[in-house]
């Protein structure tokens, strides 16, 4: 029973499982978001029309793939795609196996592959030891996966506190709401503990899996790099702002016709809420933004 004992993390992942199972059904849709919790941070999904979003806190490509080809298998095809995704997840994992694996979001069929493609890569460490055992396990909740969810919630009030959550994020457009920010934020964020940017082949091939689903598929993707905040920024090393450039810029010679931007840049601290995430007047300014970009590629309100 989950949802009795569930914290928002996993109960987001239980959302999008039940979402694309069809239990709760997804409005008709022409652009689709996919990212990590910086996109729905970012961005107020209700200010496009036909919108919805699948991007979650922690989220790699790997599972960013795997929601794209289970969608398209019930829904009709959007036109557009928006995608960002750090460069702290086109390097590791944080959510991968409590989070999407804990809620079924796999099948046992996705999971062999992902093994198949991590094998192909063996000097890739991205899943750690013993990936298939860490998959059981996890899919058989054993204890010692959710016994925070239990400890957090001490099994009063979570039901209530789960459903309402859930029904949030639809009146968002799958979106995730972000409490307790702050009005401004100096702290510095992941990426700033990075002197390199060494992506893993791994999540590389399934993010390139993703812009040839969406090739195959007729859509159009745009991909973006979300904001830093500008303490955050500064303490980028040149090699890693480098490094990372080249990386997308390789990707959009690949995938010519898509809109993929290597811009890496900053919002002032003031619009930022925690180290890594807008705060309301940075979602204003960056919705106003995507507004405009998207503009010709879908209807917006």
């Amino acid at each position: 029973m989950p949802m009795f004992y569930n914290t928002p993390n996993n109960t987001r992942w239980l959302f999008i499982k039940e979402s694309l199972s069809e239990k709760d059904k997804i409005p008709l849709t022409n652009i689709l978001f996919l990212g990590e919790s910086r996109v729905n941070a970012a961005i107020d999904f209700t200010q496009f029309k036909n919108s919805y979003s699948f991007a979650s806190g922690g989220a790699t490509p790997i599972e960013m793939y795997y929601i794209l080809t289970k969608y398209l298998k019930n829904n009709k095809t959007p036109d557009t795609l928006f995608y960002s995704i750090s460069p702290r997840f086109l390097t590791e994992t944080f959510g991968f196996y409590d989070y999407a694996i804990r809620n079924n979001l796999f099948t046992y069929n996705d999971i062999t592959e992902i093994n198949k493609n991590y094998k192909n890569h063996p000097q890739d460490t991205v899943l750690g030891n013993y990936f298939m055992l860490k998959y059981l396990a996890y899919s058989a909740n054993y204890i010692e996966y959710y016994q925070s969810d239990v400890n957090h919630n001490h099994l009063i009030g979570a039901y209530k506190k789960n459903l309402k959550f859930i029904e949030e994020n639809k009146q968002l457009n799958g979106g995730r709401p972000h409490p307790g920010l702050k009005d401004s934020c100096s702290s510095l964020n992941y990426e700033t503990i990075y002197i390199d940017f060494t992506p893993s082949p791994l999540l590389t091939f399934y993010l390139e899996e993703t812009f040839r689903l969406c090739r195959k598929n007729n859509i159009h993707i745009i991909f973006e790099f979300m904001p830093m905040n500008k303490s955050s920024y500064n303490k980028l090393t040149p090699k890693f702002i480098t490094s990372y450039k080249l990386y997308i810029q390789n990707l959009a010679i690949q995938f010519p016709n898509y809109q993929i931007s290597d811009s890496v840049y900053f919002y002032n601290d003031s619009f930022f809420g925690d180290a890594s995430h807008l705060n309301s007047k940075g979602k204003k300014k960056y919705t106003k933004y995507l507004k405009t970009l998207i503009g010709n590629n879908s209807n917006v309100n």
